[in-house]
């Protein structure tokens, strides 16, 4: 290591061609090797937990259902023994906003970290080099065979590798799709080429897409296509940690030879293995890029090669800008108003989506009084008020139900000893009307409650409270 330390302006200065960024526009294919280590393992991780549940879920049943089941046509969601109607629009939003409030909340920590570990683009890419390695080798061969005349060879390979992409895409089309017609109907009708026309688009969009942007631009949807990295730079600050490369400790690089004093250099020694197992091929070395998705595999590639060495890990590794800048060690990168911000936001939607789901009610009554007129004087002295009310059935079950109206002496309802029949989602709009003797009426406006419960299940109720009015208001 140099003695005197490395100013960022001297840097620049030193190495101008680093100064501007050299990304793929397209015009090469990146073959990125396969490296091991810590954050290789944490990509697997990740992606069993969210991968092999995306596959195998639609498969599991509940209550005689499928677990996890969209049934558009029915305009209900079932989420194990949750059901969502349309009526409970507020747990979608609600889920909606935690997934954005989470992203930002990971990236004002961490950067595009989501983009290394979690994003679909991601996964689904590392499961087509992976079996493009099987097919064609490792990245120097796949270089080599891309380079080489089409042979037979050739053409082995590449049909081998292309029947695994298309299995692949043909599972995740039919899988999509079983989430929302049934993963039994999803097969049968596929064998039997029986998709409807709906089906059929929702099919081929969901294979081309995987098959094109997994398969073959893959680097390129991260580079120029994906919003997240334009927008990304409003959620971080100088504190954010990323993938960044220390020059205080790898400038001026240089290889390490044997038997002679390599005491003027810095520790990077220039192998490029942080470059050649960069998923879209950036040097991490020229500073932050658009193209970095902070997967780590380049802190993989290099503490592996300063073992070897015998140097220090960490050259590459997670920190701020404010550390790099300022050569500090790593600070409190939680305990900061930005993220803590975030987190606070993102606990107070989780809870609100705990406490909708499990609170959420079976039954839906919504009633409106009517307005003109507020009131009528019946010819019997009593005094009559009508209420417009939607009743709705949130269960799974067909059911008798009674409307009893309380709250005043003496009250009663045109739906007194009548029965109102609903089946599993069946809204029901009726007109109450309500009368009151007028000698039971203290004022011109007194509450009343409605309350809706079923004959057969006494524990299927709804209450709402509402107000009579009469003379003197």
């Amino acid at each position: 290591m140099p003695e005197t330390q490395t100013k960022k302006s001297d840097y620049l200065i030193e190495h101008e061609d680093y100064a501007v960024w050299n990304i793929n526009s397209g015009d090469s294919t990146v073959h990125a090797r396969r490296i091991s280590g810590r954050f290789r393992n944490i990509k697997w991780l990740t992606m069993a937990t969210l991968l092999i549940p995306f596959f195998i879920l639609p498969y599991f049943t509940w209550n005689g259902r499928q677990a996890i089941y969209f049934d558009i046509p029915a305009r209900k969601f079932y989420l194990f023994d949750v059901t969502i109607w349309p009526q409970d629009l507020l747990i979608l939003a609600l889920l909606m906003l935690f997934a954005f409030i989470l992203l930002f909340s990971m990236t004002a920590i961490a950067g595009r970290i989501f983009c290394g570990t979690m994003c679909p683009q991601t996964m689904w890419t590392d499961l087509m080099t992976l079996t493009e390695r099987w097919a064609e080798g490792s990245a120097r061969q796949r270089i080599k065979l891309d380079a080489m005349p089409w042979n037979a060879e050739k053409i082995r390979k590449k049909v081998f590798k292309h029947l695994m992409w298309v299995t692949i895409c043909t599972l995740t089309s039919v899988t999509f799709l079983g989430y929302f017609s049934g993963i039994d109907n999803a097969w049968s009708k596929l064998f039997n080429l029986d998709y409807n026309v709906y089906e059929w688009v929702s099919f081929w969009f969901v294979f081309f897409l995987f098959y094109i942007n997994t398969g073959f631009v893959r680097e390129q949807i991260c580079n120029w296509v994906c919003p997240y990295a334009r927008i990304q730079a409003v959620m971080t600050d100088k504190d954010t940690i990323t993938t960044t490369y220390d020059y205080h400790r790898g400038e001026p690089r240089g290889r390490v030879k044997k038997g002679q004093d390599n005491s003027d250099k810095g520790d990077c020694v220039d192998c490029n293995m942080c470059v050649s197992v960069c998923p879209t091929g950036v040097d991490i070395r020229d500073g932050s890029q658009i193209g970095c998705i902070n997967c780590g595999l380049c802190i993989d590639a290099c503490d592996d090669i300063m073992t070897k060495v015998g140097r220090e890990k960490g050259l590459i590794r997670f920190m701020s800008y404010h550390e790099l800048e300022n050569n500090l060690s790593a600070g409190k990168r939680f305990l900061r108003p930005r993220p803590m911000i975030y987190m606070l936001a993102t606990a107070i939607t989780f809870t609100g989506i705990m406490y909708t789901i499990f609170f959420k009610a079976d039954l839906d009554m919504n009633v409106n009084h009517e307005r003109s007129p507020t009131y009528t004087v019946m010819s019997d002295r009593t005094i009559q008020n009508m209420y417009h009310a939607i009743i709705l059935n949130k269960t799974e079950l067909a059911a008798n139900f009674t409307l009893k109206v309380t709250g005043i002496d003496g009250i009663t309802t045109n739906f007194d000893n009548k029965v109102l029949k609903l089946t599993s989602g069946q809204a029901k709009k009726i007109d109450l009307l309500v009368k009151v003797p007028q000698k039971n009426l203290s004022g011109g406006r007194q509450p009343i409650t409605l309350k809706l419960e079923a004959v057969d299940h006494p524990e299927l109720t709804k209450t709402y409270e509402s107000m009579f009015f009469g003379p003197g208001n």
